[in-house]
């Protein structure tokens, strides 16, 4: 295989999610980056993670000004909490509810089995989109059921690694984004919960697209990415040697694409063409409500994306009228 075509990244999930989560600050990033520190091993092109000092990206990516504090854990963790608890109150006794993998779904399935334990909800199931998000089912005391054995799923609750202005989004990031994407078509309603430093204006300028791909294709399908203008990585395991392998036994590609993604919804399709792929993280068209938690002086907000956009553009109106006064 030539080395041009396959980069296995020696970064984790967890180091791709940490890119995810660098604050915008204008057209700035600002926070540390995760990036890579080429290396030949054997003809196999190896990326080592390491991290880079704040680069400016597209100017035309304006997003909210958030401080430093938004990039500390405490602080993304209370948003998290937040948006779970209110998440969750959105659940009706006897429904079956799908339950997203990730940092602030699982708060959410602790959330509704602390409501199943209070007797506020009752004949409540989950199905799980991961093992891990059964495991913290069982954990928290919520049920859980083979999506097999279910005709309808009646909400769905999931985070995002990224989510833009018409609720298209990034997912991925604990390579469990085929579940998910199976669940949350099939749920009558699918409710995204994420904080404000998950909110841009384009999908792909931080965050890359992960492709779960079968195993023997890797290769070909290496190769047909490439063509379509990415620049893919092997997503490699943290405290294991070799690539990250999903619940369904496959191998995960993250895709950056430089340039950003113009129309995630011709690019989800191109990528799902490829013989060989099984699904990839871009998601289109599937989700109907996303819930923004986000700090207002000290008091913590959960909005609508729709709204919370709105108010950005205003804020951004506000700032450049003064300007233009003071001037």
């Amino acid at each position: 295989m030539a080395s041009a075509l396959l980069e296995v990244s020696m970064t984790a999930s967890a180091a791709v999610r940490a890119n995810a989560q660098v604050q915008r600050l204008g057209d700035l990033r600002i926070g540390e980056q995760i990036g890579f520190r080429s290396m030949q091993m054997r003809g196999v092109k190896l990326a080592i993670p390491q991290p880079l000092r704040s680069t400016r990206v597209n100017n035309s990516v304006r997003i909210s000004a958030v401080t430093a504090e938004s990039s500390s854990p405490v602080f993304q963790d209370s948003l998290k909490r937040a948006v779970a608890k209110k998440a969750v109150e959105l659940v009706k006794p006897g429904m079956i509810v799908g339950l997203g993998t990730g940092s602030t779904a699982s708060m959410a399935i602790e959330e509704l089995g602390k409501l199943i334990a209070a007797g506020k909800l009752k004949d409540v199931m989950g199905v799980g989109t991961s093992y891990q998000a059964r495991v913290l089912a069982r954990q928290f005391g919520v049920k859980t059921v083979d999506l097999n054995d279910v005709n309808v799923i009646d909400i769905a609750f999931d985070g995002a690694d990224e989510v833009d202005g018409q609720m298209n989004l990034i997912k991925g990031g604990g390579a469990a984004h085929t579940m998910e994407k199976v669940v949350n078509t099939m749920a009558k309603k699918t409710v995204i919960l994420v904080d404000q430093s998950k909110v841009v204006s384009e999908l792909g300028l931080t965050f890359p697209v992960p492709v779960e791909v079968l195993p023997f294709a890797i290769s070909p399908v290496l190769r047909s990415l490439v063509a379509l203008g990415g620049e893919p990585e092997i997503r490699s395991a943290l405290r294991k040697d070799g690539p990250v392998i999903t619940d369904l036994g496959n191998m995960v590609v993250d895709v950056r694409f430089p340039g950003g993604i113009k129309d995630p919804a011709d690019l989800e399709r191109r990528i799902n063409m490829i013989p060989g792929v099984v699904e990839n993280g871009l998601f289109v068209g599937i989700v109907e409500t996303v819930l923004v938690a986000t700090k207002d002086a000290e008091e913590t907000v959960i909005i609508d994306l729709a709204d919370y956009v709105k108010n950005l553009q205003q804020a951004k109106n506000d700032a450049a009228e003064e300007k233009a006064s003071s001037s």
